[in-house]
């Protein structure tokens, strides 16, 4: 039996088409969660955490 990987998937529109990229700082969090990665979904525009990705 082989061991797969599973692919994150967009919670709004369940596409793989993602780009991750880490969190920067903001104006309203400054530094707090700046090393976070942050994915978003080339279908539908959805900018998300990493710990909210769907990896059904």
């Amino acid at each position: 039996m082989t061991n797969q990987t599973k692919k994150p998937k967009c919670p709004l529109c369940g596409s793989d088409n993602l780009t991750k990229k880490k969190r920067g700082w903001t104006i309203t969090t400054g530094v707090f969660g700046m090393n976070q990665m942050r994915y978003t979904c080339h279908d539908c525009g959805k900018k998300f955490m990493e710990w909210k990705a769907d990896y059904s």
